[in-house]
């Protein structure tokens, strides 16, 4: 029976508080009849046929007198009505829509409930996933701490699987184990610390890395690892697998904090992606948590990107891909609008969905000159975009583009060099890295690498401090002893062969350098001359 027509009858019945599980329509809980001059009344105010009125009356009477028996049985036993939809991914026709009526006690956990559908199917339990709300039904829990409630409508999807199947799912399940640990190893490793050459980074639309805790920046990092695990699937149009994949990331993403999400794009994308998932899956049922997610991905790309996309444009200098977001999101409004009966705040999303798609088109002779140059097809898309169609700006788009990424890889990369610095500089008393720049200061007014970090150490980084330091301390004899050795600052460190010392001198280091280096690799010669070479790009004077 057709959605709409059903929809536009209740929605008449409404409007005249016409209640069908009473007289005349319903007598002793049997069909009464419903008045000739209603019938074609309705028929003529929403043309349709007066046997389609009439087949969609008894429809809706039959269905609010099952609903009134199960709200009596609810009330009195406990035991709950619930509708869930099966979506069957590999079903060569559309995914059916009828529902499965299932009754359970709410106190029961997710995996009772799994085995029912899955019995009412004819499938294997294992092979199920349910979902109510936006979230996945879990095992262990009671469904009412889930929030399923009487007459709640749920998504079931599952495959039926061929052996090779099943052992592809299980190779699924342990590469999504996989991402789990790869992204949380990622993003615990600490990006502050200059030997880490992998880490996760959380970055605004300019590109700036955003500074997180460790556990924020773990959830953050696995939300997003699932969320482009999610797209990928989505891109092979493996729907179930996607919306599994992004209702986890989901889940990842409720562990951040809320204005921390308010500054980054990503949540709002995510929401984008689950409801075109109820989309291609053609759950309707879906409906309530696909107004809300898209409500949350409006909000968060006006903050943004700016209700107009100015906030975007005065980041970035453009804003076609995001426009192209924008489309995707008012299609999927107006189409949830539709569902809703909202036609005529349907057709503006649709209308202005229809008009952003047409700004994006770019002529393809206008991409081949480009993409002729050596650009991608996207580069040449997104320029042209940004150009207004003029090849010529939209090449200079696509170099400006190049640089400020090559700038900020360049900040990014003096940064890091900077925390390598200041590592090997080592800390002040108060805990802090030597600062590299007071360091650099202090060495081109002619004082020793060793002398520099010392008394920077002592100083707290206070540079006047620093100076008065070396000043009021007399430099030590640099001269070996009887012994042969030369004396080191470390405590209890033994001493090196002025030999060794020599070899390393005649290499162009400067004394104090060399003795450092020597006592901090225990007088292993090679690992001192690998830590001079690696320390002469980052502040380490030669001697002339």
């Amino acid at each position: 029976m057709d959605e709409q027509n059903i929809a536009s009858v209740r929605n008449k019945l409404n409007s005249e508080n016409i209640k069908l599980w009473l007289p005349p329509y319903t007598v002793d809980g049997s069909e009464g009849n419903f008045p000739t001059e209603m019938v074609e009344r309705y028929a003529a105010e929403l043309k349709l046929d007066i046997i389609v009125v009439l087949n969609v009356l008894r429809n809706l009477r039959n269905h609010a007198v099952t609903k009134l028996a199960s709200n009596q049985k609810f009330k009195t036993t406990g035991v709950a009505t619930l509708k869930v939809k099966i979506v069957n991914p590999q079903q060569k026709s559309p995914p059916r829509k009828e529902f499965e009526s299932i009754e359970i006690n709410l106190d029961e956990n997710g995996q009772n409930l799994r085995e029912l559908v899955a019995s009412k199917c004819s499938v294997d339990s294992g092979k199920i996933k349910l979902i109510s709300a936006g979230k996945v039904i879990q095992d262990t829990c009671s469904l009412k701490d889930q929030s399923v409630k009487n007459h709640g409508q749920l998504l079931a999807l599952f495959l039926t699987e061929t052996v090779q199947e099943s052992l592809e799912k299980e190779r699924k399940e342990l590469e999504l184990n996989k991402i789990r640990e790869d992204a949380d190893l990622l993003s615990s490793v600490d990006a502050d610390d200059p030997d880490n050459r992998y880490y996760m980074q959380i970055a605004d639309q300019t590109g700036k890395p955003i500074p997180l805790p460790v556990e924020e920046r773990k959830a953050l990092g696995l939300a997003m690892v699932l969320h482009e695990k999610g797209r990928s699937a989505m891109k092979r149009k493996e729907y179930s697998e996607a919306l599994i994949l992004f209702l986890e990331a989901d889940k990842e993403f409720g562990h951040c904090n809320s204005e921390l999400l308010k500054s980054v794009d990503n949540y709002a994308l995510l929401c984008l992606d689950i409801t075109w998932c109820y989309l291609s899956l053609q759950s309707v049922n879906q409906l309530f948590d696909a107004e809300a997610r898209l409500k949350a991905c409006e909000m968060g790309f006006h903050r943004c990107y700016g209700e107009n996309l100015e906030r975007l444009t005065a980041i970035k200098g453009g804003s076609d891909k995001e426009a192209a977001l924008y489309s995707r999101l008012y299609l999927l409004q107006g189409i949830v609008a539709f569902h809703q009966q909202q036609y005529p705040q349907a057709q503006q999303y649709l209308e202005r969905a229809a008009s952003t798609i047409a700004r994006l088109k770019v002529d393809d002779e206008a991409m081949t000159q480009i993409m002729a140059l050596g650009y991608s097809s996207t580069e040449a898309r997104l320029g042209l975009r940004s150009a207004g169609g003029n090849v010529d700006l939209a090449v200079q788009y696509i170099i400006s583009q190049h640089e400020e990424r090559e700038a900020q890889l360049g900040k990014e990369e003096a940064k890091k060099k900077r925390r390598r610095r200041e590592k090997r500089l080592g800390k002040t008393q108060a805990g802090e890295w030597v600062n590299a720049e007071h360091y650099d200061t202090l060495r081109s007014m002619g004082f020793s690498s060793g002398q520099a970090r010392r008394s920077l150490q002592q100083a707290n980084n206070d540079i006047n401090l620093a100076v008065q330091i070396m000043q009021d301390t007399p430099l030590g004899s640099t001269s070996s002893g009887s012994s042969g050795f030369v004396p080191l600052g470390h405590e209890g460190a033994q001493g090196i062969p002025e030999s060794m010392l020599a070899q390393l001198l005649a290499l162009g280091f400067d004394f104090e350098s060399v003795n450092e280096a020597l006592a901090r690799n225990n007088g292993d010669l090679d690992a001192a001359v690998s830590e001079l070479m690696a320390d002469d790009d980052m502040g380490i004077f030669w001697v002339d």
